[in-house]
């Protein structure tokens, strides 16, 4: 099972080190619209679970997502 973090790095081309739960989709230069969306994809069939679209629409950092994963990984 791949991580989180391992998900960040394949789909937003950032390096695990420099992956910081403060980053935004300005920090990123391949945090797209259709990146971000691979990601809560690919976060969803790695995880086994799916996101409402309210929790996409109110990310705005790695970390809001995170959280999110972690409270629907429980």
């Amino acid at each position: 099972m791949k991580t989180f973090n391992q998900i960040a790095e394949d789909i937003l081309k950032i390096k695990e080190s420099d992956l910081r739960d403060d980053l935004t989709s300005n920090d990123v230069p391949d945090w797209d619209s259709m990146n971000y969306l691979l990601f809560i994809a690919e976060l969803e069939k790695e995880f086994g679970f799916s996101f409402t679209m309210n929790e996409v629409m109110d990310v705005k950092t790695v970390g809001d997502l995170r959280k999110i994963v972690e409270l629907k990984k429980k």
